[in-house]
Parts: structure tokens; sequence; C-alpha cells
């Protein structure tokens, strides 16, 4: 069934080198992991350095199934959550704010599903202040589940600040029951179709 990890209450401020040119708060490795905080404003992962530093992340995974990530708080990463070809997971209860800085190669996204992520669920979570997307979704991320989070305040610029964006072939998503206010696009869809 997989281990589970339980985070107490407290801001976990280090970071793990996930390659020569990528670190993050928490690397997962490992298929069906369960990470639980005491809740998303007492455990809190903030790593060290600017939120505007390229490739860092408050969490990553790449090529895992089976996760579950509920409870945890992330704040000044480049990218809140990073999943690289993740399926099958669950991210609830969770809060991503101020998050990458302002443009260049860091998207700045509350979390980021990227390369074939499919068959996830996105519920109940709190993203703000992120400085592009709270919700990101790109190159076919397909068959995924948003609903009933809250997405507040992605600020870039104005032609690039979206509460959720599904881009780059991401399609057959549900995307339902989601609050989303002053971001220049609520829901933003491109180059994808069935959502």
């Amino acid at each position: 069934a997989g281990d589970t990890i339980w985070l107490d209450a407290g801001t976990y401020d280090s970071y793990v080198t996930v390659n020569s040119t990528e670190t993050a708060g928490v690397n997962i490795t490992v298929d069906s992991l369960t990470i639980i905080g005491k809740d998303s404003a007492s455990t809190v992962i903030n790593p060290p350095g600017d939120s505007s530093t390229p490739k860092s992340y408050g969490i990553y995974a790449d090529t895992q199934s089976g996760l579950l990530i509920k409870n945890i708080g992330i704040t000044g990463a480049c990218q809140g959550m990073y999943l690289v070809n993740v399926d099958q997971s669950t991210i609830t209860g969770d809060s991503s704010g101020a998050n990458g800085g302002n443009g260049g190669s860091c998207v700045g996204a509350g979390i980021y599903l990227i390369s074939g992520s499919e068959t996830n669920t996105i519920s109940n979570n709190e993203f703000t202040f992120n400085s592009n997307v709270a919700v990101y979704l790109s190159y076919s991320c397909n068959a995924n589940t948003i609903d009933n989070n809250s997405c507040q305040s992605s600020y870039l610029t104005a032609n690039g600040s979206n509460g959720i964006l599904l881009d780059q072939s991401s399609s057959s998503n549900v995307v339902s029951n989601n609050t989303i206010k002053s971001s220049f696009n609520g829901i933003y869809i491109s180059t994808s179709s069935n959502n």
C-alpha cells in the first residue's frame, strides 16, 4: 500500500538536489507515497533562496503514481508543486502561495502538472498570490479532476495571469466548482480539447 510520512507543524526550509540544475524542498522518488501535514497553515515547506530562481520547487515528483499529498503549505519556490508524468495521485487540503518571481524562466505556479500527468485529483486546495498561475496543466496532462479549489490573485502580467490554465494538448479534464478571484483569466484553455 505504500509508506506514509507525517509532517508535524513547522517550517521546512531546507532542500535536496533533484539533479544538477533543480532543487526541491521535497523530492518524491517512490510510488504510492502519502505525505500528510498537520494542516496547510502549520506545516509549511519554504525552500531557501529567491522564489524567482528557476527550477526550484516546493514538492517535486517525476514518473510516480499513487501519491497523496495532504495538508501541506508551500511558499517561496519557483513552482509550488512540480509533478512530471505523475498519475493516479491526489492533492488535497494544501495551500500554495507566493511562488514564482517576475518573469524569466520561472512560471510561478501553485501546482504545475506537466508531461503526461494523468488521472490525478486536485481538490479542496487554496492557491494565493502565485506570480502567474494557480493550477497549470501542460503537455498532454489528460483526464485530471480539478474541483473545489480557491484560486486568488495570480498577478504577474495582464496577459499572463490565470487561475487555471490547460495548455498544450491537455484534454478530457474535469474542472468544476472552483472559486477564482483577481486573476486576468479565470480559466484559460489553449490548444486543448474536450475539457
